[in-house]
């Protein structure tokens, strides 16, 4: 009898274990995302435009084709922004952050220095010496774009437009420690908001690259926050200037940031290297769509051109 009652309790409480193993659920660690390796996108775009047909007399290359590869050298600066938009890694050293290599563009060499901009300091001196800067990150509503070393409290503040107003809802002001104009609340939407004042402080201290520059802007909406200043910024250099007409996502993949080089390593008209950028946006999104990653939609011409003029040194000529 004390047996059968033994093995009644063992039975039983290898019944509830089970059961209890059947209820508890594990999660594991994510995988942390593989570093990016700013070479590697650079090499995969060079070799895409590999196969454009060289020969072309230089009347027949843009402009701004001519302007990026007049020395014989191309820098290029990629910014990524904060945690929140997406898992990016990134190399643990500075050296990795870098990279020099010698590339074959349109039948000639062309050293290419690439660097990550994880910081407003990196973004500062990117305007400085970089011929190509491409960004993907918030707007911070027209304070500025963050980056992913800084946080979202740290945009680089480059709003120079005096009536323009910062609006932030409560929940997104995260930190930022701007000039507080007015706090409202808006009963429709049951939020509450907080309204800053312009801010300049690091365009201000800023110098511009004294040549042509073609940057980006994949930011939320980043047209209506950041066409003035920087046609202010770069006037009176010849300039590129890309921006977004919506709010976005930010590619973690880089694959839009890829997709504008081999245009430009292609020396497409730049309207073909935007929509390009675009047909690129929208495969992104489409992923993003499937997979069910919130809130992000699909959007037809996401990226338009801002500024493309060839500044004081062909006339002030827009093409």
């Amino acid at each position: 009898m004390k047996r059968s009652k033994k093995y009644l309790i063992m039975l039983v409480s290898a019944g509830f274990c089970l059961l209890l193993s059947g209820c508890l659920t594990f999660k594991k660690a994510p995988v942390p995302p593989e570093p990016l390796r700013i070479k590697q996108l650079v090499s995969r775009a060079v070799a895409s435009a590999a196969h454009v047909p060289v020969g072309r007399s230089t009347r027949e290359f843009p402009w701004y084709f001519e302007s990026l590869l007049e020395d014989g050298r191309i820098t290029i600066g990629l910014g990524i922004g904060t945690k929140d938009l997406g898992r990016v890694g990134v190399p643990d050293t500075e050296a990795e952050r870098v990279s020099v290599d010698e590339y074959v563009i349109q039948g000639r060499v062309v050293s290419i220095e690439s660097r990550l901009i994880l910081t407003r300091d990196d973004f500062r001196q990117a305007l400085s010496d970089c011929e190509i800067v491409f960004l993907t990150s918030h707007s911070r509503f027209g304070a500025g774009p963050v980056f992913l070393l800084d946080g979202k409290d740290k945009p680089y503040r480059m709003q120079r437009t005096d009536d323009y107003e910062i609006v932030m809802p409560e929940s997104e002001v995260s930190g930022y420690q701007g000039t507080v104009k007015r706090t409202y609340r808006d009963d429709v939407k049951k939020r509450n908001y907080t309204v800053f004042e312009p801010d300049s402080t690091e365009l201000d201290a800023s110098q511009p690259l004294p040549g042509y520059q073609m940057m980006v802007f994949s930011t939320c909406t980043s047209k209506k926050h950041f066409l003035d200043e920087i046609a202010q910024f770069r006037f009176p250099y010849p300039t590129t200037a890309v921006f977004t007409t919506r709010a976005c996502l930010m590619d973690t993949s880089m694959r839009v940031f890829m997709r504008m080089l081999y245009g430009l390593f292609s020396a497409q008209p730049m309207q073909e290297v935007i929509s390009g950028m675009n047909e690129e946006y929208k495969a992104v999104a489409w992923k993003h769509v499937i997979e069910k990653k919130p809130p992000w939609t699909v959007i037809e011409n996401l990226y338009t051109l801002g500024i493309h003029t060839a500044g004081s040194r062909r006339g002030d000529t827009v093409q």
